[in-house]
């Protein structure tokens, strides 16, 4: 087995692995590092690569007031409050520093109708972070391998972790030798065996939202447990988003559920489609479409919603489906006619008559009416009626590796693994409910922390780490 000796292995080339990547390269000037994609170069970058990669963020790289707050909040208490108080205290710093890199950061539109206001986001999506890191490595003397997948762990006997086992592009064992190994390789979505074992032999197929995320495989996890490593997050759930199932376009938003109903394959609503704003409830609308309507849902409405610019929220690249009556509908989307029908008509009599506002959470609530529908209770009785198919893709799972705020991979006691960090989805941080806009920025936050503190682990980067704190160096 051919072995090969540097300062530092990155497992993974999506935003956490390039930004340990180029932050150590910085900081260790003339250090090596190699990272490891599994994924040929044209389809490089996990799920980064595809996502709009919002921030949650205010337009001058700050966090929104309620950042810190609303993770703590979403998790129930679950997510370790350094951690999150560490990704609110580097957000901006790590914003310049991407833009530092070449990256232009832009205040957009996201794709919710009804939005308190733009999120911060690179001009080009998680794509432009992608590329513009991979040139940066490049630049500064690292190197990628395509198609290079890591199996296993090098590990001393006391425990160290000092490098990596896998297969290169020509499917030839190798081994990678480094004093520090950083895991930034996805989570588990991309693989059925491992979402069966967590979320349930019997549960319907989650198609990934992206094809980066099939990529992800869960082997870094499997790994770290190897070697002795915690857990944290949960395991049994995932942030999964309403997507259209006819086409096979990444990221097939259907956003507009709340404006309508949503109803399953028997015709009949299983939830509250307008208890919040989208974009606080979209998680939880996918993950009901998965666990409650068998994984096939429709969202129906009628001209009331089609008069508004609504193509903001619905990314898919087909279009709805068109009916001048409910029963033409149904038989268009093989639902019983007389069952939409009802269902329809029940909704319709405990809704509130007048105008439909997707800008504004409006307090139009059904009356007597199981489930309720909190907002933009309006009734659909202006064909033609549309209706967009909508299932669960996963975007990414909550469960990973137990980590503490510098990065480091724990074990369940909370002693480190010497010699192994992990950032993006490897690390279990997520509980019960994502806060929207923080995925990508949490892997260039921990990525830029792994990075800096391998480059602590080398003679080119200790004198650097001496002078400066972490916190001092932003």
């Amino acid at each position: 087995m051919d072995e090969i000796q540097v300062e530092l292995v990155v497992v993974g080339c999506g935003a956490g692995g390039l930004a340990t990547a180029v932050q150590f390269l910085e900081a260790a000037p003339g250090a090596r590092v190699v990272v490891l994609e599994r994924a040929p170069q044209h389809r490089r970058g996990g799920n980064t690569a595809w996502t709009g990669a919002f921030f949650r963020l205010q337009p001058d790289g700050t966090p929104a007031p309620d950042f810190e707050e609303r993770m703590h909040e979403l998790s129930r208490g679950l997510t370790d409050k350094a951690i999150i108080g560490t990704l609110g205290a580097h957000a901006k710093p790590t914003m310049e520093w991407l833009e530092a890199q070449g990256v232009e950061m832009i205040s957009g539109p996201t794709y919710f109708l009804t939005s308190k206001g733009p999120r911060l986001m690179p001009a080009g999506g998680g794509g432009a972070i992608v590329d513009r890191l991979c040139a940066r490595v490049a630049e500064l003397g690292g190197t990628i391998e395509y198609e290079a997948t890591a199996t296993a762990l090098r590990r001393d006997e006391d425990g160290t972790v000092h490098g990596v086992v896998g297969t290169d592009a020509g499917g030839r064992e190798r081994a990678w030798l480094a004093p520090t190994v950083v895991l930034a390789c996805g989570g588990f979505e991309g693989s059925g065996q491992l979402l069966r074992q967590h979320l349930g032999q019997d549960t319907p197929d989650l198609p990934t939202i992206t094809p980066g995320g099939r990529a992800n495989q869960g082997e870094g996890i499997v790994m770290g447990i190897e070697a002795g490593a915690g857990t944290d997050g949960q395991f049994d759930r995932f942030h999964g988003e309403p997507v259209d199932p006819r086409t096979r376009s990444a990221e097939a938003l259907v956003m507009v559920y709340p404006y309508g109903i949503l109803v399953d394959h028997r015709g009949r609503r299983f939830l509250d489609e307008g208890a919040d704003t989208p974009d606080n409830t979209f998680e939880d609308v996918a993950y009901r479409i998965w666990r409650d309507a068998d994984q096939f849902a429709f969202v129906i409405a009628d001209q009331k919603l089609v008069r508004h610019d609504i193509g903001r929220a619905v990314l898919t690249d087909k279009a709805p489906e068109t009916a001048p009556t409910l029963e033409a509908l149904a038989a268009r989307l093989d639902i019983d006619p007389a069952a939409l029908r009802a269902t329809v008509d029940a909704y319709n009599a405990a809704a509130r008559p007048g105008d439909l506002d997707p800008t504004r959470l409006d307090g139009a609530a059904t009356t007597g009416l199981e489930p309720p529908k909190s907002n933009w209770a309006r009734p659909l009785d202006e064909p033609p009626y549309v209706a967009w198919p909508v299932t669960c893709a996963i975007t990414f799972t909550f469960g990973g590796l137990r980590t503490d705020a510098d990065a480091r991979v724990l074990t369940a006691d909370g002693t480190p693994v010497p010699g192994l960090y992990a950032v993006g989805e490897v690390a279990g941080v997520y509980h019960h409910s994502y806060p929207g806009a923080t995925s990508v920025l949490r892997a260039l936050v921990f990525g830029r922390i792994a990075g800096r503190q391998a480059a602590a682990r080398t003679p080119a980067g200790r004198p650097d780490f001496s002078a400066q704190s972490e916190g001092a160096r932003g």
